[in-house]
């Protein structure tokens, strides 16, 4: 192949464009100023050297394979003698400033055949645009889109759990939106408190929806929040609402937390709230037992008391009437029939004590002396002993894990000083005799002295209300309260 002129080598090297001039053997004859400059190799490295040794496959990259589509694309040309193109090819330039290091390139190829006048194939332009900036600004945003679209799927999926937790919590949670509280969401359990469909209740203003609850203070409440930030928690409220048509008494543990924007704007409230009518109506329960218990004693007493003038009256009959045998017999007679009478209510007057006993919706209990005999115990008490509560035994006999954690040592204490005791959700951890497993709750409950006329303590009387699941939906609300404040947006 004879060598090219000189004057046409320079006007090769002038050409505006990056090309190259190949041999059919594809060995670089001639190459632009351009494109010398975007091969980070001098005219010198690259004229006369074949062009796969001039631009080889990175070492580093196993499948590279731009040699080979070059080569491929470059042969058909040279059998063909048409022109054709290339897609983007990745080309691992050497870095000049860092040896053994490469630089990423990509380069879109076109190849043009030179003929003779016999349409042979003498030579071979290659003119690349090197389209770096753009691949790799197309490769960037597909990225983008590709973590964008992660992003809103694991949106998509932290809102679908928030829904699951939503709809399935154990306690009533709604979303109250704008100045007049139009409710936003609410999950199945409120409804079910508020005695409304999810059509009345969703899109409709809170106390359009419960005008009943008007004036008892929750838009008070509400409106505190919405203007200061500050969540309110209340205990035991009582409010009336309507259900089945008619007004209720209701008693609510509820806590409203403000709903913020992304910029802090407060915008609405959500209520995360439990029912504890049962709870409060039990332990007024209990307090009516506690006045009916103290007016019992009080008959007994008094009975005792009348029982002992009896048998006084008994005594000085039979001195007095040592005379009239008949008479005094009469007498002694009908002293005996009133002792009886009186032995006789106050049989009665006990087994109403333990009928009532017996169906107090609470675990009631009889400690007898220093060491806390059980001398009665009703079924709920028995329930939560797991039947181990037997007349006789004691009660670290019967509660041999309740010792270290002190329950026993409040035993002696209202004993020793006939001061009662009160517990409000204490937790304890009892066991179950049937498995051996250890039961975690939490109770309310009161330990009451039993004193004698002479003010001395003869035992204690145990009230105790199971309050575990009071406890558990409270520990679940505030680990929702938790979620929401770390960042998660309300769902919409």
């Amino acid at each position: 192949m004879p060598a090219l002129a000189p004057d046409l080598i320079s006007v090769f090297s002038a050409l505006p464009s990056a090309c190259v001039l190949l041999s059919p053997e594809l060995i670089i004859e001639a190459a632009s100023d351009s494109f010398v400059a975007i091969s980070n190799q001098s005219r010198a490295d690259i004229v006369g050297r074949a062009l796969a040794d001039v631009f080889p496959d990175n070492p580093n990259d196993p499948v590279a394979h731009s040699v080979a589509d070059v080569r491929a694309a470059l042969q058909q040309v040279v059998a063909s003698g048409q022109p054709n193109e290339l897609p983007a090819q990745l080309y691992a330039l050497a870095d000049p400033e860092h040896p053994g290091q490469f630089i990423e390139h990509y380069w879109q190829a076109r190849h043009t055949p030179v003929l003779d006048e016999q349409g042979r194939v003498t030579h071979l332009i290659q003119t690349v645009v090197n389209i770096t900036a753009e691949t790799q600004a197309a490769a960037q945003l597909h990225d983008a889109q590709v973590r964008e679209e992660a992003a809103r799927d694991a949106a998509d999926w932290q809102r679908g759990e928030l829904a699951r937790i939503f709809e399935q919590a154990p306690v009533a949670i709604a979303t109250y939106r704008g100045p007049n509280f139009v409710i936003e969401l609410a999950n199945p359990l409120v409804l079910e408190l508020w005695d409304r469909t999810p059509a009345q209740a969703i899109g409709t203003p809170l106390f359009e929806l419960l005008p009943e609850i008007t004036g008892q203070g929750f838009d008070d409440l509400l409106n505190h929040v919405m203007a200061t930030g500050e969540n309110h928690v209340a205990k035991e409220m009582l409010s009336t609402i309507v259900r089945n048509g008619q007004p209720e008494s209701v008693y609510w543990d509820f806590v409203y937390l403000p709903l913020r924007e992304d910029d802090g704007t407060i915008t609405g409230a959500m209520v995360v709230a439990t029912e504890v009518s049962a709870q409060v109506q039990a332990r007024q329960q209990i307090q009516d037992l506690n006045d009916q218990l103290a007016a019992v004693n009080r008959a007994l007493h008094e009975s005792n008391a009348e029982l002992l003038a009896n048998q006084e009256e008994v005594l000085k009959v039979q001195q007095l009437l040592e005379g009239n045998v008949a008479e005094r017999t009469r007498q002694l007679e009908s002293a005996l029939t009133e002792a009886e009478q009186h032995r006789t209510a106050l049989t009665q007057q006990q087994g109403l004590l333990s009928q009532i006993l017996g169906q107090v919706p609470a675990g009631i209990a009889t400690l007898i002396g220093p060491e806390h005999r059980f001398s009665f115990v009703n079924e709920h008490y028995q329930a939560l002993s797991g039947s181990r509560a037997q007349l006789g035994l004691t009660a670290a006999e019967v509660f041999p894990e309740a010792v270290e954690q002190g329950f026993i040592g409040l035993l002696d204490q209202v004993y020793t000083t006939g001061q009662p005791f009160q517990g409000r959700d204490m937790p304890i951890v009892l066991t179950d005799p049937a498995t051996g497993q250890q039961i975690n709750r939490h109770l309310d409950f009161s330990y009451q002295p039993l004193l004698s006329d002479q003010g001395q303590t003869l035992g204690i009387l145990a009230f105790i209300v199971d309050v575990t699941d009071k406890a558990l939906a409270q520990q679940q609300a505030e680990a929702l309260q938790a979620q929401l404040r770390g960042g998660t947006q309300p769902i919409h």
